[in-house]
């Protein structure tokens, strides 16, 4: 029962995949948590700037490998862009179900705009920039996915994870 859950930055990943492991009873971690703990760093973005995005998708592929390796019955969700890693994409179609949140462009657009113009956005035209990772993003999720799970602008969370538990275990057998 092993389940990663992934989607674009903001789509609910991490709230979703905490909520599932819960109601299911296992355990439950977060790509981006592992890679912090096992460089013992503090700052993803900082190992990012200083070490580059090659460097970055190594740790974020040998972190979720370690992970896997050392552990059964869990909810695993990727960062936004675990979808440009392809040998973590490898990797976790080889562990276990991958489960693709979808929303929609603009609300992942207009929430992730609500703090600010993030630096991975060009500055001249973030909407345009945003699509074109969107559209990269949307095909690989695509291409990997076990269950791609549309969602629209849910404000209950707990209901949301509810609905995506339902999907999974109405996929899945050994998820019922």
């Amino acid at each position: 029962m092993n389940l990663f859950i992934a989607g674009m930055k903001h789509c609910g990943k991490s709230t979703a995949s905490a909520n599932i492991a819960s109601l299911v009873n296992c355990t439950r971690e977060d790509s981006d948590d592992l890679i912090l703990e096992a460089l013992n760093i503090s700052s993803i973005r900082s190992f990012y700037r200083e070490k580059g995005k090659e460097a970055f998708m190594q740790a974020e592929y040998e972190a979720v490998r370690d992970f896997t390796d050392r552990n059964e019955n869990y909810v695993l969700s990727l960062g936004g862009g675990a979808a440009d890693n392809e040998m973590l994409m490898q990797l976790v179609k080889s562990r276990g179900r991958l489960i693709y949140l979808y929303r929609d462009e603009k609300l992942i657009f207009d929430r992730i705009m609500r703090k600010g113009l993030p630096a991975f956005l060009d500055r001249d035209d973030p909407r345009e920039a945003f699509h074109q990772i969107f559209v990269r993003r949307d095909a690989v999720y695509r291409k990997y996915a076990d269950l791609i799970i549309p969602l629209g602008d849910y404000a209950d969370k707990e209901e949301t994870s509810r609905f995506i538990l339902k999907k999974v275990r109405e996929a899945f057998d050994e998820w019922k």
